[in-house]
């Protein structure tokens, strides 16, 4: 094989003008991934590729054998994948099988009339008197096969997206439920994430029908030619080598399952400052005013990469050592020639220019017919997994592993909150970096129906403890009760619909501000009434009320409009369009917190929430809006357990049961206002900063509004 890897320059200057390092000298540059007994690793330009040892020793046989195991292993699934495909629309299903299965044996009847009309002009040409009948039928045969075909390929075209729709429809619905049943854990958990998209049903769908009818095109042309006078079995035989050894030939990673990557220090410079050039760094760019220095450490990166070749590894891959593969195939693509000629020589009497160019037209049929069978063939293993991946998305298992006792319990008075406590908890979040977990050893206990106020500086694991007590996350140390047992023994879905959650991280949906209210009690989706109500409580009537269309806004409605090949002269009526069509309704911070608040009022008019979570819901309001806020919550959640995290907790405390001071993932005070502050600790601290900043602003305020004495 060819050495297509140089090593870069010591440094990221000026090429040093000495000759190429040899492989192993690029190696020592940076450590390569060391080889297992699972791959192998090439080195193609900057690039790195790692192969299975048993494609790179096994070869073509290998490389077929595992195919041919792959499709017994996936005959369950595929056979499943189809079933269902045939069940949304068996009608269109068979007919578009129908259609493309002409499409394949068309070229055999193509060849059997072109065959006729050939020797029937032959014989009319040595004789001196063309059969006119005969040449008219055969091309009225010829014409026949043409229309068909046109008007199997339009139909094919027209019923095609129908039963493409359908079926990514169907998957697109099948992924929506698998997503939408995963807990956090599992959706955060990139192992766990599903890789399938519902286009790729049709993808894998077409492909495994094109290459099964593919295969009965080819079978069909191989038993039409070895059955013809002129060709027979040994000229079929003869026609198919060239196909076959450009197969066992062939260099290709599109065939082939493989990791590439590059670890080239110049090339991933290269790639770093040409990054640069994209719009949302202009900004910094031009602030900075370094765009001379992004050009000239580009140039750098580029004299530094030097010889080294960077194009895309496919296309390195397929470069061969020597030309010995191609000048046997192109030998081979010259078998069928000599066959005809050297039986030319030996019985002239059996052929003639007309049996030659239809020997020639079936080599062409065959060669064309085996290269597009097997690079049909080389997307089965792809369709295979596609298929697989789209059913494995609705058995990944959540890391949650769901209760099975009624909440609340019948033993319970239902008209108390909920009653948690927490016994020397600790959490770290999955694949977090920190080396400290999020929690540390906790205890506490917070009486059904209380009022809890959770203070601390950021990072310290208040919004942690809110996600334990709604269980978006479960304890690894200690154990969470729920009004005296573990909160794994619950329902999911009971312990949800008796809590509302209030926070920083709710989103808007892409629906309508009605619904995006509503949802807070989705039975009552659709009563306008009970919506405004939450609105108001919320603060968001007034906001509701300044769109034209009001409640049925949509704010970033999902656009479908694109223009193509615009030019800003002369279709700007066109480009006016377009812009009003992709326009897009925006929201301040604060509007969205009281939309967001709605839809928890929304949620109480369940009339059976038992707890509140409220996590720092309010920092783009001011502090008369969140006041208002907490107002609204506090008093509409009279005989619920509400717990409230926030950083202007001065409102609030007065008014709590329980004050729990945060630090470093611990518990550093716990008690009332009156107690914490008479301990001058940590909670005093952090309230008398808060209340000497309101002191500075009160006295600022005032000043500025005094009236000015003239001198």
């Amino acid at each position: 094989m060819i050495q297509l890897t140089f090593p870069p320059s010591s440094s990221m200057g000026a090429p040093s003008g000495k000759s190429p390092k040899s492989t192993n000298e690029k190696d020592a540059l940076s450590p390569p991934v060391d080889e297992t007994d699972a791959f192998t690793t090439l080195n193609l330009g900057v690039w790195r590729v790692l192969l299975p040892k048993e494609i790179v020793s096994g070869g073509v046989i290998s490389t077929t054998k595992q195919k041919w195991n792959s499709i017994v292993l996936a005959y369950p699934v595929v056979r499943k994948f189809f079933g269902q495909i045939y069940q949304l629309s068996p009608q269109l299903f068979v007919l578009l099988i129908l259609l493309k299965l002409w499409g394949e044996v068309e070229s055999v009847l193509v060849l059997y009339v072109s065959d006729r009309l050939l020797r029937i002009i032959e014989v009319g040409l040595t004789e001196g008197r063309p059969d006119v009948s005969a040449i008219t039928q055969a091309l009225i045969a010829r014409l026949i096969c043409v229309t068909v075909t046109a008007v199997t390929n339009w139909a094919r075209e027209y019923i095609s997206p129908m039963l493409e729709d359908r079926v990514q429809l169907h998957f697109e619905d099948h992924l929506l439920q698998a997503k939408l049943r995963l807990d956090m854990p599992t959706a955060e958990d990139g192992n766990s994430r599903s890789k399938a998209h519902a286009y790729d049903a049709w993808s894998a769908f077409n492909s495994l029908c094109a290459a099964s009818l593919r295969l009965v095109g080819l079978l069909s042309q191989l038993a039409f030619i070895s059955r013809q006078r002129s060709a027979g079995p040994l000229f079929t035989l003869i026609a198919m080598v060239r196909p076959m050894l450009t197969l066992v030939s062939e260099r290709t990673l599109w065939l082939k399952p493989h990791v590439a990557y590059s670890d080239h220090p110049a090339y991933l410079r290269l790639q770093s400052l040409e990054s640069m050039g994209q719009s949302r760094f202009r900004g910094d760019i031009i602030a900075g005013d370094i765009a001379g220095w992004i050009t000239s450490e580009y140039h750098r990166a580029r004299d530094a990469l030097g010889n080294t070749v960077s194009q895309n590894v496919w296309s390195l891959y397929s470069i061969e050592s020597t030309p010995i593969n191609q000048i046997l195939a192109e030998w081979a693509g010259a078998l069928p020639t000599l066959y005809w000629a050297i039986s030319a020589m030996m019985a002239p009497a059996r052929f003639s220019m007309t049996s030659i160019a239809i020997l020639q037209q079936y080599s062409s049929s065959l060669n064309h017919s085996l290269q597009m069978l097997f690079w049909d063939f080389s997307g089965v293993g792809r369709s295979f997994t596609e298929i697989k991946v789209l059913y494995e998305a609705a058995e990944v298992k959540n890391q949650i592993v769901d209760g099975d006792m009624e909440y609340p319990r019948p033993d319970i008075e239902k008209s108390k909150g909920m009653e948690i406590e927490l016994r020397n908890v600790s959490f770290a979040y999955p694949g977090e970096k920190s080396k400290e977990a999020a929690l540390r050893d906790i205890s506490f206990r917070i009486p059904a129906g209380s009022l809890v106020v959770i203070v601390g500086a950021n990072g310290s694991g208040k919004s942690t403890l809110i996600k334990l007590f709604t269980r978006m996350y479960d304890t690894q140390q200690g154990t969470l009760l729920v009004d005296g047992l573990p909160i794994s023994e619950y329902r999911m879905a009971d312990l949800r619909r008796t809590q509302a959650t209030l926070t920083q991280d709710h989103k808007l949906y892409p629906l309508t501000l009605a619904e995006n209210i509503g949802l807070g009690y989705a039975e009552h989706v659709k009563d306008t009434e009970m919506i405004m109500e939450a609105a108001k409580d919320g603060g968001a009537a007034e906001l509701l009320e300044k769109f034209k269309d009001g409640a049925e806004t949509t704010l970033e409605p999902m656009t479908t409009a694109f223009g193509y090949q615009l030019d800003d002269d002369k279709h700007k009526a066109l480009k006016d369009v377009l812009t009003k069509l992709e326009k897009t309704t925006e929201v301040s911070g604060g509007e969205k917190q009281r939309l967001v608040a709605a839809r928890t009022f929304m949620r109480f008019k369940t009339k059976k929430i038992k707890l509140l979570c409220v996590d720092e819901p309010s920092s783009a309001l001011d502090p008369r809006g969140e006041f208002e806020l907490f107002e609204r919550l506090r008093q509409t959640g009279e005989g619920k357990t509400m717990v409230f995290v926030t950083h202007r907790f001065g409102h609030l405390t007065k008014h709590a049961d329980i004050i729990i001071c945060m630090k470093e993932g611990k518990v550093m005070e716990l008690g009332t206002h009156k107690d914490l502050m008479a301990r001058e600790g940590e909670y005093a601290s952090l309230y008398n900063v808060q209340a000497q900043a309101f002191t500075e602003a009160e006295v600022a305020n005032a000043a500025a509004s005094e009236p000015l004495v003239a001198l």
